[in-house]
C-alpha cells in the first residue's frame, strides 16, 4: 500500500516524468558514439580501395608521366587560371595562387635577394608573376655601346620547332615595360650587325613593393613549346657596374612546363563521383598532373541541426582547404607512397573545422614507380550518417515525447484545477469589508497546493482572531477615553456658574475647542510616529503598477461613492520596486485630499505617465487654485487649507506630510502643480 505520510513534490513528480523520457535517446546516443570508430576504419578501407583502383588504371602509361623519367628538377609548374589577370603590376588578382609559388635564390651565397615565381595559364596566354625581394631596383639608361646597364630580366623559351628564343625585359622606369630580342645580321662586308627588336605581343608591367618590385609578364600561348625559363640580372650599384648578382629558375636549358593533364582528369573523374571527395595525381616530385572532385560539400538544411551539434562533434560545410589549388604535395603518405607503401593519413584543417584523411597509392611502370593517386575526403559523411541514425532515434523519441506531453498535461489540469479551487475558496472566506466568513477546509494532500491550503487555512484563523482582538480594542480604547474626557468637561461645566458670565462662556468654549484639537493632534501625530518607524522596517518588492493602480480605484469608488472616478493607464506593463503597503496609505492621503477639494460632479482622475526614465503617478482633481505661496509649504507637517472652507472641520495637515516621506523612501519627488486651462490641482509622484 502506498503510506500517505511520504512527500512528493510537484517538481519531483515532473521530474521523474522527465527522466524518463531522456532514457531511449541516450541508448540511441551512446550506441552512435561507439560505432564512429568503426566508420573511421570503414572511412580508411574505402578511400585505400579507391586510390588503389585509380592507380591501377594508371599503372603502365608512361606516357602521362613523362616529365617524372628526368631527375632533374628542372620544371615550372602551370595554374589553371580560374580569374582575369590585370597586368598592372599587383598581385590581388593572383591570390588563389601566391601559396604556391616557387622560390629562387641567388646564385651567390653571399646575396640573400630572390624571387617568387607563379605561372598560370587560359587558353590564349601564359600569365607570370615574378615577386623580386631587391634592395633597391637600378633602372637602364641610354649608353654609348647600347649594353644594357641596369636591373633586367631575360626569359627564354623553346618554340614548337625546339628553336632558342631569348628575350630582354629591362626596366627604364615603373610601369609599362616593352620587351626586345637582339637580332643577329650580316652588312654588306660580311661584319655583324646587332639589332634590338621589340617585340609587341607580349606585355609587361613592373610595380614598386616594401621589399623590391613586381613584375607582370602576359605572353602569347603560340610562341612557346614546351620550354620556359627566368633570369634576372641584379646591379647593385648606382654606377650601373655590369657585374651583376643572378638569380635564375634553370641551369642550361629551360625549364620544362608541366600542367594539369586533361586525359589525367577523364580518368580520374570517374572515381571522384562522391561529393566530399578529391584525388589528385602526382608525379615523382609530387608535382600535381591532374586533380578531380572537391572536399566541399553541401549539407542537407535540417531544423534539428542545431539540436545535433551539441549532441554530436560539429560538422561544418564550409572550413579552410589549405590543398585547394595547389601545384605540388609534400605530406607523410606522399613519401611513404613514393617509396612504395600504401599509407593512409589523419589531419585536421587550419581552422580545425573538419577532419580530413588521405590515402596514398604508389602508380607503377615496369616495376618502377612514376607517381602517386592521393585520394581524400572528410568525415562530414561519417557525421551526416551518424545524423542520418539520430534522426531515425529523433523521430521515435518524438513519438514518445508526444505520449508523455498528453500525460503531462492531463496532470497540469489537474493541478490547475486544483489551483483554482484553492483560489475560489480562499476568495471566498474573506468578505468586502476584510472580516472572515463561513469555513475554509484545507487539503490533506502532501505535496506543494496542500501545504498552501494549510497555510492558507491557518492564515484565516489568525486574521478572524485579530479581527476579533481589533473589535475589542476598539470598545475599549473609546471606554478609557470617555471617562477622561467626561471628567473634563464637567469641570469646565462648574465654571459656568462663576460670575461674569460672557467671559466663562467664551473660556469654556475655547477650552472645549482646544481639548477636541488636543484629542485629533494626539491621533494624526500618532499616525505620523507610525508611518516614520514603518519606513525604517519596511522592503520593497517588484510590483506591477497597472494592476496595483486598478485595484486602489476599485476601493475608491467603494469607499467615496459620492465621486466619480478616472484611470487612465497606458497599455504597457510598467512594474517596479514599491512596498505595496505603503504606497496604499500615500494614494490614500492623495485621494482624501482630493475628494475634499474638488467641486460636485467632476471626476478625479489618476494617471500613470512613463518617460525614458521616469514613472509619473498623477492625482487631479478639478477644485479651486493653490494660492502660490503655500506651494512650497503644502507637503510640510501640519500645514493645511481646509480652515479656508466653511464645510470642513478641523484638521491637522498632516495627510500630505505623510505621502511626502512615503514618496522620498521610494525616491522619488511628490509635488503639487495648479492647472493651466481650467481649475484645479495635479498631484505628482515622480519616481
Amino acid at each position: 500500500m502506498f503510506n500517505s505520510n511520504i512527500k512528493i513534490s510537484l517538481r519531483s513528480k515532473l521530474m521523474l516524468m522527465s527522466i524518463s523520457v531522456l532514457i531511449i535517446p541516450y541508448i540511441g546516443f551512446d550506441y552512435i558514439r561507439q560505432t564512429e570508430t568503426y566508420l573511421r576504419s570503414t572511412l580508411e578501407s574505402t578511400l585505400t580501395n579507391v586510390s588503389y583502383v585509380v592507380a591501377s588504371a594508371l599503372n603502365n602509361k608512361p606516357r602521362l608521366f613523362s616529365t617524372s623519367f628526368s631527375e632533374e628538377r628542372n620544371v615550372l609548374y602551370v595554374h589553371e587560371l580560374n580569374n582575369v589577370i590585370q597586368i598592372d603590376g599587383y598581385t590581388v588578382d593572383w591570390k588563389s595562387y601566391v601559396d604556391w609559388s616557387e622560390i629562387y635564390p641567388s646564385i651567390s651565397l653571399a646575396n640573400k635577394d630572390n624571387f617568387r615565381l607563379i605561372i598560370s595559364k587560359d587558353n590564349d596566354y601564359y600569365y607570370v608573376l615574378l615577386q623580386v625581394e631587391d634592395n633597391e631596383l637600378i633602372f637602364s639608361t641610354r649608353s654609348r655601346n647600347g649594353k644594357i646597364n641596369g636591373d633586367h630580366f631575360v626569359f627564354v623559351y623553346r618554340d614548337r620547332f625546339r628553336r632558342l628564343h631569348k628575350n630582354y625585359l629591362t626596366p627604364i622606369a615603373l610601369g609599362s615595360i616593352r620587351p626586345f630580342y637582339y637580332k643577329e645580321t650580316s652588312d654588306e662586308y660580311g661584319v655583324q650587325v646587332r639589332t634590338k627588336k621589340i617585340l609587341t605581343n607580349i606585355s609587361s608591367y613592373i610595380q614598386k613593393t616594401e621589399k623590391g618590385f613586381n613584375l607582370e609578364v602576359k605572353i602569347p600561348k603560340y610562341l612557346i613549346g614546351e620550354n620556359l625559363g627566368f633570369v634576372f640580372n641584379d646591379i647593385d650599384n648606382e654606377n650601373h657596374n655590369l657585374k651583376s648578382n643572378v638569380i635564375s629558375t634553370f641551369g642550361i636549358e629551360p625549364n620544362k612546363l608541366i600542367s594539369s593533364s586533361k586525359e589525367i582528369e577523364d580518368i580520374i573523374s570517374k572515381h571522384s563521383g562522391n561529393e566530399g571527395r578529391r584525388i589528385w595525381v602526382l608525379d615523382k616530385m609530387g608535382q600535381v598532373l591532374a586533380s578531380s572532385g572537391s572536399l566541399k560539400q553541401k549539407f542537407e538544411k535540417n531544423v534539428f541541426n542545431i539540436f545535433y551539434t551539441y549532441l554530436l562533434p560539429p560538422a561544418f560545410d564550409q572550413f579552410q582547404d589549405d590543398l585547394a589549388g595547389a601545384s605540388k604535395l609534400k605530406g607523410d603518405e606522399v613519401m611513404s607512397a613514393l617509396s612504395g607503401e600504401t599509407t593512409t593519413k589523419w589531419r585536421s584543417s587550419p581552422d580545425e573545422k573538419a577532419v580530413i584523411v588521405s590515402a596514398a597509392t604508389p602508380i607503377f611502370f615496369d616495376n618502377q614507380i612514376v607517381g602517386v593517386v592521393v585520394v581524400e575526403e572528410t568525415t562530414n559523411n561519417i557525421q551526416l550518417m551518424q545524423r542520418q541514425v539520430l534522426s531515425g532515434i529523433f523521430n521515435k523519441t518524438l513519438l514518445i515525447l508526444i505520449c508523455i506531453v498528453f500525460l503531462l498535461l492531463l496532470f497540469a489540469s489537474r493541478l490547475s484545477s486544483r489551483l483554482i479551487k484553492l483560489n475560489r475558496d480562499a476568495t471566498g472566506a474573506i468578505d468586502e469589508y476584510g472580516k472572515v466568513q463561513g469555513e475554509f477546509i484545507a487539503s490533506n494532500s502532501s505535496d506543494e497546493i496542500g501545504e498552501l491550503s494549510r497555510s492558507f487555512s491557518s492564515m484565516l484563523e489568525r486574521l478572524d482572531q485579530y479581527h476579533v482582538y481589533l473589535e475589542g480594542m476598539a470598545s475599549r480604547l473609546s471606554h478609557e477615553l470617555t471617562t477622561p474626557m467626561a471628567i473634563v468637561k464637567s469641570s469646565l461645566d462648574r465654571l459656568q456658574h462663576e460670575k461674569n458670565e460672557l467671559d466663562k462662556q467664551e473660556a469654556l468654549n475655547a477650552a472645549e475647542t482646544g481639548l477636541e484639537r488636543l484629542q485629533n493632534l494626539l491621533t494624526r501625530l500618532s499616525e505620523a510616529a507610525r508611518v516614520e518607524q514603518a519606513l525604517q522596517e519596511s522592503e520593497k518588492q517588484k510590483t506591477n503598477l497597472n494592476n496595483f493602480l486598478k485595484q486602489c480605484v476599485d476601493g475608491y469608488r467603494y469607499a467615496y461613492p459620492k465621486n466619480l472616478f478616472e484611470l487612465d493607464i497606458p497599455d504597457v506593463q510598467i512594474s517596479t520596486e514599491i512596498n505595496p503597503d505603503l504606497f496604499y496609505q500615500m494614494l490614500d492621503k492623495l485621494i482624501g485630499n482630493a475628494v475634499d477639494f474638488s467641486y460636485p460632479d467632476k471626476n478625479i482622475c489618476i494617471k500613470l505617465i512613463t518617460t525614458s526614465n521616469k514613472i509619473i503617478i498623477q492625482v487631479i482633481n478639478y477644485g479651486p487654485h493653490l494660492s502660490q505661496d503655500m506651494t512650497d509649504e503644502l507637503f510640510n507637517s501640519m500645514v493645511s487649507l481646509r480652515d479656508k472652507r466653511t464645510d470642513a472641520g478641523p484638521h491637522l495637515g498632516l495627510g500630505l506630510f505623510i505621502a511626502r516621506l512615503i514618496a522620498e523612501f521610494h525616491g522619488g519627488v511628490i509635488s503639487a502643480d495648479n492647472l493651466i486651462d481650467t481649475e484645479g490641482v495635479c498631484f505628482s509622484i515622480s519616481l
